[in-house]
């Protein structure tokens, strides 16, 4: 029976940045009095210091914004774009678009808080890979077990330094566990890091047990590390320093994958997401949640991140359905919707919400539409394919209706009208000096696929219980087409045919020609939610094209337009500022990223 390593374990304050801070983890044993470095020496000891360090993955792979926003497919959803009566277009739009999504200069300086806390999570789960190869060397446990847990922990550091590398570019490569403070540091190439990764990874992948062989499903496995090594050389692959065979290796790498490491395509798209199935075949890695608030931490953000900001509805409180910290922050853009043909592929009803119900009930007098009542259909999200309604059409709904060119940027306008002659929910409503008269709701069709029955409402309700899918084989199978392509060789084509096929109404797609732009608009048909996609078109070189060019991000688009490259974004931005909070602490000078300053 497989057993999830995360859901019953206790990991907070188990390692801490230096061996030293662990005196008092545990002070009595059956057997005698025992420091903390002699007990992850021991068997037990260590094997609860290797689970401890999956922990951090957590929060290195949950900080979605500096990966999603200012791409092609992912936006900042509200003000900036919903001109209605504004006279002076582009003072409103330099007012409003200020933010990551359009690359505004302060937004996206030394000094963001998310870049930060990316470097720091980073790091922190990279000390606590380090110290598991470290206690590895030393504990009393056998030479196999010893390996493979070290395969396990080069796994989590290669996630990190990848993630890190491709965000911040030169780094500094920590390969040991650091047991007192640092205060000067060195960046070392980004050149020599991805040699490291490849080497690493290269030489500990088959010392790691294999999808079916692993007795604890969570943990790493052969399978996820040979991922990983392929999206790296696929990476290296475009870099100035590549070498001759990196996307042949990848190539190699996600073929043997798909063919030999026990993983399979669900049948059935939606299967892969269904709440009761997180441990299904096509599933290579994923993050652990619980729901036990003790473990969980702030829990699992995938649902509510990529929702849009309705609680506040009357009908429609603070709720389980409607979480409310997280609800608003990244929505798809209208690109990504339009890059569905909904006449054969069935991953857009699949994917995406399109309506909402109340959750509560309300009086007449303070209903939008009177009297509410639970489950009564609160928001319609009219699909781009079809019919988009007029404001005489929507007036005789007891619903509000969101028409396709009013998804993430114009405001709900309806509801009754008051005995002003006003709506009761109207966004553009305001008096005579220019103020807002009444709240502003963004909406939009919100992904569904990581819906979560089971959040814990706490502190807005954003602690999913639901695990996190961090790789799985329907992208691989993009990773073999793109290699392929990259390669020159290989069957790239029919690798994507395939995960085609599998979303086809009829069980077949039409075909589709094997070039970058139109992996990319797979990976987006195929991983909505769920892809860094920042990191995405920077390997491949289009993020300006796909974005500025063809205007894929209207906001970050207009943002450009309105403030021009000393203000947004300009092609150093590819590259994430040293965070300063980092910097300021050392007694060496770290030299900033082009483009930006301390």
């Amino acid at each position: 029976m497989k057993l999830n390593i995360l859901k019953n374990i206790c990991l907070g304050g188990l390692i801490l940045l230096s061996a030293t801070s662990c005196e008092d983890f545990l002070t009595e044993k059956p057997e005698g009095t025992m420091n903390a470095q002699s007990y992850f020496r021991t068997k037990d000891g260590y094997e609860y210091l290797v689970k401890a360090g999956y922990e951090p993955v957590r929060y290195v792979t949950r900080r979605s914004v500096t990966y999603t926003l200012g791409t092609d497919i992912y936006t900042s959803p509200g003000r900036g774009l919903d001109y209605g009566n504004v006279k002076d277009k582009v003072e409103y739009s330099k007012t409003y678009l200020r933010g990551m999504n359009e690359y505004y200069k302060t937004s996206i300086d030394a000094r963001n808080g998310d870049f930060l806390w990316m470097f720091i999570d980073g790091y922190n789960l990279i000390q606590r890979a380090n110290t598991i190869i470290s206690y590895g060397q030393q504990a009393d446990i056998s030479e196999e077990l010893r390996e493979q847990r070290a395969g396990e922990a080069k796994f989590l550091r290669a996630l990190a330094y990848y993630y890190l590398t491709e965000q911040f570019g030169d780094i500094p490569l920590l390969i040991e566990e650091v047991t007192e403070p640092h205060f000067t540091a060195e960046r070392t190439p980004e050149k020599d890091i991805y040699a490291f990764l490849i080497q690493d990874l290269e030489g500990c992948y088959s010392k790691v047990a294999s999808k079916n062989d692993q007795a604890e499903f969570g943990r790493v496995t052969r399978g996820a590390i040979k991922t990983l090594l392929s999206k790296i050389y696929l990476t290296r692959s475009y870099k100035s320093y590549a070498e001759s065979n990196d996307a042949k290796r990848a190539y190699e790498l996600a073929e043997d994958v798909i063919k030999n490491e026990g993983y399979s395509l669900l049948t059935n798209f939606e299967d892969i997401f269904r709440e009761d199935n997180e441990k299904n075949d096509e599933i290579i890695f994923s993050v652990q949640y619980s729901t036990n608030l003790q473990t969980n931490w702030s829990g699992n953000t995938d649902y509510s991140t990529y929702q849009p900001f309705i609680y506040a509805i009357p009908g429609m409180g603070a709720k389980l359905e409607y979480m409310e910290r997280y609800t608003g922050t990244v929505a798809p853009t209208r690109a990504a919707y339009q890059l569905f043909d909904r006449s054969w592929d069935t991953r857009f009803d699949k994917t995406f919400q399109r309506e909402y119900f109340a959750n509560e009930a309300k009086p007449f007098s303070a209903g939008a539409f009177g009297e509410i009542m639970v489950g009564q259909k609160m928001i319609h999200c009219v699909f781009p394919d079809e019919h988009q309604m007029t404001r005489e059409e929507k007036d005789l709904l007891p619903y509000f209706v969101v028409n396709f060119d009013e998804y993430a940027d114009q405001p709900l306008v309806g509801g009754l009208k008051d005995d002003d002659g006003d709506y009761r929910v109207n966004g553009f409503a305001q008096d005579e000096n220019g103020n807002d008269k009444k709240a502003r709701y963004y909406v939009y069709p919100g992904i569904k696929k990581f819906k979560d029955s089971k959040a814990l409402y706490s502190d807005g309700g954003e602690n999913g219980t639901r695990d996190h899918f961090e790789f799985r084989l329907g992208e691989v199978y993009l990773i073999a087409a793109e290699a392929s392509l990259k390669a020159g060789l290989g069957d790239g084509a029919g690798y994507l045919q395939k995960l085609r096929n599998r979303a086809a109404l009829t069980g077949t797609a039409p075909a589709l020609e094997l070039t970058i732009d139109n992996i990319l608009d797979e990976r987006a048909r195929e991983l909505m939610g769920e892809e860094r996609r920042f990191l995405d078109l920077k390997r491949t070189g289009k993020l300006r094209e796909r974005v500025f060019t063809k205007k894929m991000n209207e906001r970050a688009a207009r943002a450009l337009e309105v403030f021009g490259p000393e203000q947004a974004f300009k092609d150093e931005y590819l590259t994430r500022p040293i965070p300063y909070d980092w910097a300021q602490t050392l007694r060496n000078i770290i030299a900033q990223n082009p483009g930006y300053d301390y």
